[in-house]
């Protein structure tokens, strides 16, 4: 079983090995004054592990399921494709301030709605979720301006403060939220129920991401489809559906 460390580093990384196997995949430990996240027992690059997880105080699960299985299928592919590590592909998945993570509550928000963008109807189930990923905050305003500040909406920004990012993702996890507009570097996210997501402009260089971890858009949300069985709709500026 591994461990990664939201306080602490292990060598290059923040993984651990444990000889504990009490926990769950996904589940939240805390131990004393750190808490760690259980990827389970196949991880990228498992013989780069060297450090052993010794715990020194109590532990208990805090937060169980706190990633599910496919969320963390998604973080290890990015890990092992990219050749990156853990500590670098999970900040996009989560904040690691978790006390103030587990702090927060939110309010629902739901509403039965229609969205049609570029002159095509976006089939959309209320009881599930749906993303919408655009390249840049420019097409946001242009596309989804007649719904920019419908409450049905949830936008997700790369400049948002934390804890507005940690309050999206707390919503997106308990289906809080039925429509979510991202744009690459914001869809990695605990989705619950992901039905469909509509891919706008998926040729735009906006999708490739050159830092550490390196990845082409369009290959992630392959995998998320392939992970949570949903649908892509690829949609460009004026209207077609690849």
């Amino acid at each position: 079983m591994y461990l990664f460390s939201f306080k602490q580093f292990a060598w290059h990384d923040r993984v651990f090995q444990s000889l504990l196997s009490i926990w769950k995949p996904g589940d939240l430990i805390q131990c004393g004054w750190d808490f760690l996240l259980n990827l389970w027992d196949e991880i990228a690059f498992p013989e780069l592990i060297k450090t052993q997880f010794t715990p020194t105080s109590p532990y208990e699960v805090v937060y169980p399921k706190f990633f599910d299985e496919k969320f963390i299928a998604l973080a290890h592919r990015m890990v092992y494709q990219r050749y990156s590590t853990y500590n670098n592909v999970l900040k996009y998945f989560v904040s690691f301030e978790i006390p103030q993570l587990l702090a927060r509550e939110t309010k629902a928000k739901w509403q039965n709605k229609k969205l049609i963008l570029n002159k095509v109807f976006i089939p959309f189930d209320e009881s599930k979720q749906n993303l919408i990923i655009i390249p840049d905050n420019r097409s946001r305003e242009n596309q989804l301006s007649d719904f920019f500040s419908q409450q049905w909406i949830t936008h997700l920004y790369s400049t948002d403060t934390q804890n507005r990012k940690d309050t999206n993702r707390r919503e997106i996890k308990k289906s809080k939220v039925w429509i979510i507009v991202a744009t690459q570097s914001e869809v990695f996210q605990p989705f619950n129920k992901l039905w469909t997501i509509t891919f706008i402009d998926w040729y735009k260089w906006y999708y490739h991401n050159q830092q550490d971890p390196r990845y082409d858009i369009s290959e992630v949300v392959k995998k998320i489809q392939n992970l949570w069985n949903c649908k892509i709709i690829w949609l460009n500026n004026v209207g077609l559906i690849k």
